[in-house]
């Protein structure tokens, strides 16, 4: 029984019936294992709610939804169909909802996005260390319950614009033989606004300040509590890092792992933020390489925009250009509700977590106040106001062990559970699958490749490679080699301005090492599915966006 919850285990009878779930998938892709308990508690109680509320609020004839399982620290995904019969009565009108979307797609996204962006600024301005006990009470349930809000807010648009994404592929391979491997493709979905990698150019115009300041000799120190000290003690220092200390009260919410409460985020530590800082001075990265690329990715796109618009039969024009901006919406909204979802939502639940850990702490009833992430969201609130009369320590520890567990796991759980030759069906069914997870363009030994994947950002290049294995290891980064990873998220962007090229073993069309390997100019080929396997750190490689082929030169 995971984490003293039965409705996360898996019921081998009844969800490895085939009549039941086609298969699972264990989804690395984005929640590499385990979970903290608190963090499972909140995607079982909403998370799972939104996974089935997306395609439920449009209709969508091929699917309702995912359902999940928490099997020995692994998350695993299957796809709830409906039936040949509910289907066909589901058609017509997620037509009819789809006609709409088409008509501003962005809209889709934007009407979450700009109230959630407000509800969240009203929560982080909450005085939690002056609230009293019922208040932060109050403060935790509002805060939990607005992830159902949230999730809507995930996974509505998720839905919705995967759809037109799904549907503007085909039409695109129909009219003009172009798949999503192709160059065209990525130069379509290019230089698109992204609310996330303004983070990137927060960053880098911060470095750029220490360097003209004349800070390049103190950032040479590796260390980075160390550097805090030198700066502090230094008149120019201590200027700069009034400026550094600005943009951490303003975009403290980020965190190195978006999808966890267990993460610290850079309000907690200043260091996090400032190891990318000091890698763009070092590096002489003082520009958002983003926003350097924009105005000819733009250009590119417009052009062939016009072009293929040009070619395209008249009366089907209209539709074409209504799918495109959908297609470009899925992208966009792709990055940008990580920023608003992963990271400053679940850093609001964090901060209030972590308040309740320091209460509790200071009374004896847990060790540290970091310990609260393995609690119940419940266990948190009955134990919020007379909290001198519960002792959550043995709880803790033995959630701890059973979270040690899971960690020796790690690496060794199977990628399907059920039948693999099923996993297709689901990704025919489901608009997430189709667009996160697809097999590779064609097998290595048929193009006479180390590795090929499904999808590709433009650009070829050669260089060392270092693999990486999670986000813990991120500071391992060596600027100017080439990223190999399982798979890349939001919170891996920064990475992006200081290295050459980037190959994952997972992802799909809409995958962050894609999308964001394009907006940075940079070769990515996504979804080889063995890429940290094969490639060992050090080795000479070369990563062929173009064609979706990577070869280990040596």
């Amino acid at each position: 029984m995971p984490y003293d919850r039965p409705m996360y285990d898996l019921n081998e009878k009844m969800d490895l019936d085939p009549n039941n779930y086609k298969a699972w998938v264990l989804g690395n892709q984005w929640y590499p294992p385990p979970w903290v308990p608190l963090f499972v508690d909140h995607h079982y109680c909403y998370g799972k709610y939104g996974m089935q509320y997306g395609p439920e609020v449009i209709f969508d004839p091929r699917t309702k939804g995912w359902d999940w399982r928490f099997w020995k620290g692994g998350f695993y995904l299957s796809v709830i169909q409906p039936t040949e019969e509910e289907g066909k009565k589901r058609e017509p009108i997620w037509r009819e909802k789809m006609r709409k979307i088409l008509e501003n797609p962005q809209a889709v996204w934007d009407k979450h996005k700009i109230p959630m962006r407000k509800e969240i600024d009203r929560i982080f301005a909450s005085d939690l260390k002056g609230s009293t006990d019922i208040d932060l009470c109050d403060h935790w349930m509002e805060t939990w319950h607005y992830g159902k809000k949230v999730e809507e807010a995930h996974f509505e648009p998720m839905y919705a614009l995967g759809s037109g994404n799904i549907t503007f592929r085909k039409l695109l391979k129909q009219l003009f033989n172009i798949t999503s491997a192709n160059i065209e493709y990525s130069q379509l979905h290019s230089g698109l606004d992204n609310e996330y990698t303004t983070i990137v150019d927060k960053l880098a115009r911060i470095a750029a300040l220490a360097a003209d300041m004349g800070l390049k000799d103190t950032f040479k120190e590796p260390d980075a509590e160390k550097l805090l000290a030198k700066l502090a003690s230094d008149k120019k220092g201590k200027e700069w890092l009034d400026k550094f200390d600005q943009m951490v009260h303003e975009v403290g919410y980020m965190r190195r792992r978006g999808l966890e409460l267990a993460t610290p985020t850079w309000w907690e530590d200043k260091t996090l933020p400032l190891k990318d800082i000091q890698r763009y001075v070092n590096e002489g990265k003082t520009t958002a390489g983003n926003l350097d690329m924009k105005p000819e990715l733009v250009k590119r796109r417009k052009k062939l925009e016009q072009e293929l618009l040009n070619k395209v039969p008249s009366s089907e024009r209209e539709m074409f250009q209504k799918l495109l901006e959908c297609s470009q919406a899925s992208h966009i909204f792709s990055e940008e509700h990580t920023l608003y979802v992963e990271m400053m939502f679940f850093s609001a639940l964090r901060t209030r977590a972590l308040e309740f850990g320091r209460r509790f702490a200071a009374k004896g009833m847990i060790d540290d106040p970091g310990d609260t992430v393995f609690l119940h969201h419940e266990e948190i609130f009955h134990a919020g106001i007379i909290q001198e009369r519960c002792d959550l320590r043995t709880l803790i520890t033995r959630r701890k062990n059973e979270f040690a567990e899971y960690r020796k796991l790690e690496g060794t759980l199977p990628p399907v559970l059920g039948d693999p030759t099923k996993i297709s069906e689901l990704v025919d069914a489901d608009v997430i699958f189709s667009v996160s997870v697809a097999p590779p363009i064609a097998t290595p030994e048929e193009v006479g490749a180390s590795l090929v994947g499904c999808a590709g950002a433009p650009g070829v290049v050669e260089g060392i490679a270092c693999v990486v294995g999670g986000e813990e290891d991120l500071d391992k980064v060596i600027p100017g080699t080439i990223l190999v990873a399982p798979a890349t998220t939001a919170s891996w962007t920064p990475v992006f301005n200081v290295i050459k090229g980037v190959v994952t073993d997972g992802g799909g069309y809409l995958t962050h090492a894609l999308i964001v390997g394009r907006e940075f100019g940079i070769p990515a080929v996504v979804g080889t599915q063995e890429a940290t396997r094969k490639i060992k750190s050090g080795q000479r490689i070369r990563v062929d966006g173009n064609t979706c082929r990577v070869y280990i030169l040596d």
